[in-house]
């Protein structure tokens, strides 16, 4: 029996295409994934802080939620933690939403798009209102790095606010598109890398912490 991860085949389709979506200005300044990380973290910051941005984008019901996040206090993170996964692991993933008969290409295209569904997949075992105050405050920037892994999950702990997921995928021509997620489900414990590792239940992941680098 498959083994059923909490999301539809649906919500990971629209993963997929909002991955599509982004800022396409490259910069070119060597920085760590540490680093850059930081900057997309400070962005999203001031994108909850702004009182138009929210008029505009926010729908009344997501207001005292966002504001909660306002709140927080983002400039130094108490730990953050790297998440990766194995090919093999995210093609179980893959299959397990119903892609379990397509080609090589197109499976090689999907895998580090997954990384999205896995912190989506947080969000919403919290409801649509997690999923949408997190779609709501999404930022998010496109960098080179010759150096990056693939794909990495950058996990930004704070104390007393919501942590922050920086999703690294590396494109052509050593290309990095960052997009930050805040974790909005109160039950995704985060005091550890065991931790974190243990709620993946349903896919092995690598969890590491990181160092502060610039």
């Amino acid at each position: 029996m498959k083994k059923s991860t909490g999301i539809t085949t649906t919500a990971l389709l629209s993963i997929f295409a909002l991955s599509a979506c982004g800022n396409n200005k490259i910069n070119t300044e060597t920085k760590s994934l540490y680093a850059q990380g930081l900057e997309v973290v400070q962005l999203m910051t001031e994108m909850i802080q702004n009182e138009e941005y929210i008029n505009l984008t926010a729908p009344d019901s997501t207001k005292s939620a966002i504001q909660e996040l306002a709140d927080g206090d983002y400039s130094t993170p108490k730990a953050v933690y790297s998440i990766q996964a194995s090919d093999t692991e995210l093609e179980k993933l893959v299959e397990m939403n119903g892609f379990d008969n397509i080609s090589d290409n197109l499976k090689t295209f999907l895998l580090p798009k997954t990384y999205g569904y896995l912190i989506n997949n947080i969000n919403g075992k919290g409801g649509v209102e997690d999923v949408a105050v997190a779609g709501i405050c999404t930022a998010g920037k496109t960098f080179v790095n010759e150096n990056a892994d693939t794909k990495n999950i950058y996990l930004y702990t704070y104390d007393n606010t919501a942590p922050i997921a920086v999703t690294f995928i590396k494109g052509d021509d050593n290309s990095v598109s960052a997009n930050g997620t805040f974790i909005m489900y109160d039950e995704f414990t985060c005091n550890s890398a065991d931790e974190i590792k243990d709620f993946f239940d349903y896919i092995t992941v690598e969890v590491t912490e990181v160092n502060p680098e610039k």
